[in-house]
């Protein structure tokens, strides 16, 4: 399992990368910037990773966006690197910063800045004094509901959740080991036979809605397998 230090310096990093994504978009916070505005901040936002010690955490492909010019790359793409926002509150309640996990059907929209103290009297060493490392098995947990979600949101041609309840389905694929987790997600409640989302099963959902998740779980599962295992940052797989 990564220690407090490793899962903070991926958060921070996440963040300055959500960031960093923003200034493709011309309006920002209902202001709007010019593009020189918007570099400019890039480069202060890449200059204070450096100057805090975060350079030699951050993967290759971050460090090329960082270095990118704003307006130079494929705006779609990367505006869509900011669902990985997603993976940083599993780092927060991993490292005890936060109490809660957010439910998978909507997106993460707490801002998340005061609580790593990103500006210009952050240190690492005063925002870990903060932090109470949660211990592995409930850490394991998480990762094991992040990666059924996951798994139950890729699965939206599978014809067997239509004669088969999903609880049945964990079980005859993952095994009896999964009733534990299944008890835990809390979602199969009033005879439930499908992923119960806001009262709707899974199944009932339009795409969009779908997609969300998917997407949602992706990234939490990667937050949560990179924690628990012993893989940097851009070699975990997902293997649902």
């Amino acid at each position: 399992m990564k220690n407090a230090e490793e899962i903070a310096s991926r958060a921070i990093i996440l963040l300055c990368l959500s960031d960093r994504c923003a200034l493709e978009r011309t309006t920002i916070g209902g202001r709007v910037y010019t593009l020189k505005q918007r570099d400019e901040q890039r480069e202060a936002i890449y200059k204070w990773l450096q100057d805090k010690g975060y350079n030699s955490s951050i993967t290759i492909e971050e460090k090329m966006l960082f270095e990118q010019k704003v307006g130079k790359g494929n705006k779609v793409e990367i505006l869509s690197m900011q669902i990985q926002y997603e993976a940083i509150e599993p780092c927060l309640w991993s490292l005890g910063l936060v109490d809660k996990l957010s439910g998978y059907d909507r997106f993460v929209s707490e801002d998340f800045h005061p609580l790593l103290e990103v500006g210009v009297s952050h240190s690492l060493e005063k925002l870990l004094k903060k932090c109470s490392l949660r211990v592995f098995e409930d850490v394991v947990l998480q990762n094991e509901i992040s990666m059924l979600w996951h798994w139950r949101a890729r699965e939206l041609n599978n014809s067997i959740f239509n004669f088969k309840p999903a609880k049945e389905v964990i079980i005859s694929i993952f095994g009896k080991q999964y009733f534990q987790v299944i008890d835990r997600m809390q979602i199969f409640e009033n005879g439930q036979d499908d992923f119960n989302v806001n009262n709707k099963a899974f199944n009932d959902l339009n795409l969009d809605e779908k997609n969300r998740i998917k997407f949602i779980a992706q990234w939490r599962n990667h937050a949560f397998e990179w924690i628990v295992g012993d893989k940097a940052w851009d070699e975990v797989e997902l293997n649902t």
